[in-house]
């Protein structure tokens, strides 16, 4: 009688897992997403490794955040990076090319004064070695025919005036990258002292699915040193203005926003409660 009743509850449970199956792949994936099953889940996952370090990191209060942000440190120029060189008293006769983009072999030109290597140097170290140049290559014909008309002063007055302005106008490499479960995920040029919330909203706002228990700022590093990897308390910083995750981002750091289930969500809730991981602090009255 037991057996033969198993047997039934079995073949009950099966049925009605069928109809459910049935039901999800008819109303599809979003609706499948919705009700929480694994086989709509969305395609970024957390790796194990990545969440164990998440967990075991915690927050960095040595890391500047929102109120404690740090200056960036000066920009040393790559390759893609636009530059404009140009005289410093606007009626100089020294003439450039437009803008300067900065060629893959680290070399802007700088027209009949030749080309200057700038790739690793500061806008400053730029500016002198443009200089330099210029004043090293200023031919004497140049000066003789020039110098008459420059401010209307004659060829017996002060020498041209060679110093120059050096402006950044594109910087290609201070970067970071937002991947994962935002409604515009891509790479978004660092201005001036950006957060990680500033990096979510240029990055259009994290998606319905995005699992906001787990995301992650990584730091990149050199394969033989640590991994820097930071857990992001996102609800702590919008709702409660914890500012302790709001991290400053840095050229080349990666938010990573991963996909969540609605069981997941369930099983977060109820561990964190209105935690988003188990360092963040508990504002609750």
């Amino acid at each position: 009688m037991n057996c033969h009743f198993g047997k039934r509850a079995n073949l009950a449970a099966i049925i009605a897992l069928g109809i459910c199956l049935s039901m999800v792949a008819s109303l599809g994936c979003s609706t499948a997403s919705s009700l929480g099953l694994p086989v709509a889940s969305g395609p970024y996952k957390l790796l194990a490794a990545a969440g164990k370090i998440r967990n075991t990191t915690g927050h960095a209060d040595d890391v500047p955040n929102e109120t404690s942000k740090s200056v960036q440190v000066a920009h040393r120029v790559e390759p893609g990076d636009v530059l404009i060189v140009e005289p410093s008293d606007f009626d100089s006769p020294i003439r450039f090319p437009s803008d300067q983009t900065v060629q893959a072999d680290g070399t802007i030109d700088l027209g009949h004064y030749g080309r200057v290597q700038v790739a690793g140097l500061t806008l400053d170290e730029i500016k002198q070695r443009a200089e330099v140049r210029v004043a090293a290559n200023f031919d004497v014909h140049e000066r003789d025919v020039t110098q008459a008309s420059y401010n209307g002063r004659d060829s017996n007055s002060a020498p041209v005036d060679t110093s120059l302005s050096v402006r950044l106008v594109s910087d290609e490499s201070s970067l970071v990258y937002v991947l994962g479960e935002v409604n515009a995920p891509g790479s978004y040029p660092i201005v001036g002292r950006e957060t990680v919330l500033d990096e979510l909203i240029a990055a259009g706002g994290l998606t319905e699915r995005a699992n906001e228990h787990k995301i992650i700022l990584t730091r990149p590093a050199s394969p033989d040193m640590p991994r820097q990897i930071y857990p992001i308390c996102y609800q702590q910083i919008v709702q409660l203005g914890d500012t302790s995750t709001n991290y400053q981002v840095k050229p080349g750091d990666r938010i990573y926003i991963p996909s969540m289930t609605m069981l997941e969500d369930i099983r977060q809730s109820v561990q964190f409660k209105e935690r988003s991981c188990p360092h963040c602090r508990d504002f609750s009255p």
